[in-house]
């Protein structure tokens, strides 16, 4: 779809053939009926298009829930798959965090993801707002901090990975890092 979501499209295909459906009682003209049907195949195939097809958005905007939900349980292995393997300093900084926060819940509490398909290679920044309890205050006391993280990404060989993050802690209600 061009758009982010089908329902507009969907609900107004419907709309329209209910429509069409009503006017084809009245008048019984058989180019209503066509309409009609035309109009409930053309949004029922947009609904079942939107499901099928899984843009790099709606990819990326589930990828960062996978990969807090793998920080929790210390899934190193989900965690570094993420990461580009090319970039070696950015997977041990990953791994050396993972260890001394090892986190016990980590919630996104707003998620923000722009692509940049026509650079080659595809390109993304996701602007997160992240919740995160564990040693962040040293490696033997517990606490929560927020956090605002700019991730960059790019498409590699058909897949999304992580190329950087930068992050710092922010206030409830301070902006997203890199936003503004």
């Amino acid at each position: 779809m061009p758009f982010e979501s089908s329902l507009p499209l969907v609900v107004a295909c419907l709309l329209g053939a209910v429509v069409a459906v009503f006017t084809w009682l009245r008048v019984q003209t058989r180019w209503l009926l066509a309409v009609a049907i035309l109009l409930g195949a053309a949004g029922v195939g947009c609904y079942v298009a939107d499901l099928l097809v899984e843009t790099d958005r709606e990819y990326l905007l589930a990828l960062f829930p996978r990969l807090a939900r793998a920080a929790e349980k210390q899934d190193m292995a989900t965690i570094m798959a993420a990461l580009d393997p090319d970039l070696r300093p950015l997977r041990d900084e990953a791994e050396r965090v993972l260890k001394q926060v090892r986190p016990t819940e980590v919630v996104i509490t707003k998620c923000d993801v722009a692509v940049e398909p026509a650079k080659k290679p595809p390109e993304a920044v996701a602007n997160l707002i992240v919740r995160l309890n564990g040693n962040v205050i040293d490696k033997r006391t517990p606490g929560a901090v927020l956090a605002g993280v700019k991730v960059l990404l790019h498409k590699k060989d058909g897949k999304w990975l992580v190329k950087d993050a930068e992050g710092e802690q922010v206030r409830p209600g301070q902006g997203v890092v890199g936003a503004g």
